[in-house]
């Protein structure tokens, strides 16, 4: 949980946006008019809906909840007009298997509403992880995936990938990447 605070942390810190000096008075009038168009954009941030695939409405589990929580409070993830990964900081283990948890946010005009495919590649402090790997987005698997939305994506890893991913302690020298998004 510690991880996932701390890269949601430096990704807003990353994405922050700096002003220009100018004198006191002008300066603070800027960030007065700054506040009001950024409590303006929050609130819309604020639609950001968390969906499951339908085999999983109405029920409950730690990953549900997860995603639950990381929208309610980061409705600002994502970028507007593109579909967006998202490291939570955390894995899961289902059946012997070490998983990776993603959360994949569309703020696209398009639903996502047919499979998809595109490529990942995610390193940390130089050493790859994922590099260019082949990503299926099942709807009979993941669940449709509606513009303003997000959802938690799980991705298999190796015991050498989960080393790597164990190691994750400083967001800035994290990268990840999609690419060649297609929808089938």
């Amino acid at each position: 949980m510690k991880k996932m605070l701390v890269l949601l942390a430096c990704m807003l810190v990353l994405t922050a946006c700096t002003q220009p000096n100018k004198d006191a008075k002008e300066a603070t009038a800027n960030k007065t008019e700054q506040t009001t168009k950024t409590s303006s954009s929050a609130k819309e941030e604020q639609a950001l809906k968390f969906v499951v695939a339908p085999q999983y409405e109405g029920k409950t589990s730690d990953l549900i909840e997860l995603g639950k929580k990381l929208v309610k409070e980061h409705p600002e993830a994502g970028k507007k007009g593109e579909i967006t990964l998202y490291y939570t900081g955390s894995t899961y283990t289902l059946n012997q298997q070490e998983y990776v948890v993603f959360m994949l946010v569309n703020k696209t005009t398009t639903n996502i509403d047919h499979d998809a495919a595109f490529k990942l590649n995610w390193s940390y402090d130089g050493q790859s992880i994922y590099q260019n790997q082949l990503v299926e987005y099942s709807i009979s698997e993941n669940g449709k995936l509606p513009t303003q939305s997000a959802t938690i994506f799980l991705l298999p890893l190796t015991k050498e990938q989960e080393s790597i991913v164990e190691s994750i302690t400083d967001g800035t020298k994290m990268s990840l990447s999609m690419s060649d998004l297609m929808m089938k």
